[in-house]
């Protein structure tokens, strides 16, 4: 059984949670949106982790045969149908037998960039 815990409140989870607040308070971002950015990311993170470890604890059969759904299945359903999965059905082939953790925290990573970039502007030119 796989599980997974947000807070534990030992020494080197207090440790990393300092260490987090320090490095978004130090870009700049204010008290609360770093509490907000740091929430997001830990909680990215154990999903990821929990999602990711799933799927490393079924057995090889089992992870070969959901790799296959995306080939055997969503490769083959008709354009007509099914336009936009038909459109990308290699790349599904390719991409989903993959974590896409990396891809999420880069657009994480990306939206905290932006909304600190929106919340040091310049008073005219922050968005409404």
């Amino acid at each position: 059984m796989l599980s997974s815990y947000r807070v534990t409140g030992r020494a080197y989870e207090i440790q990393a949670v300092e260490t987090a607040l320090g490095v978004l308070r130090g870009a700049g971002f204010p008290d609360a949106e770093a509490v907000r950015i740091h929430h997001a990311f830990v909680d990215q993170a154990l999903a990821f982790g929990a999602l990711d470890s799933a799927n490393a604890a079924l057995p090889k059969a089992a992870r070969e045969a959901e790799t296959a759904v995306w080939r055997a299945t969503y490769a083959r359903l008709p354009a007509d149908t099914h336009p936009h999965i038909n459109a990308t059905a290699r790349h599904l082939v390719v991409d989903m037998r993959h974590s896409s953790y990396p891809v999420a925290l880069g657009l994480f990573l990306t939206a905290a960039a932006t909304r600190l970039a929106q919340l040091t502007a310049p008073d005219d030119v922050r968005p409404v």
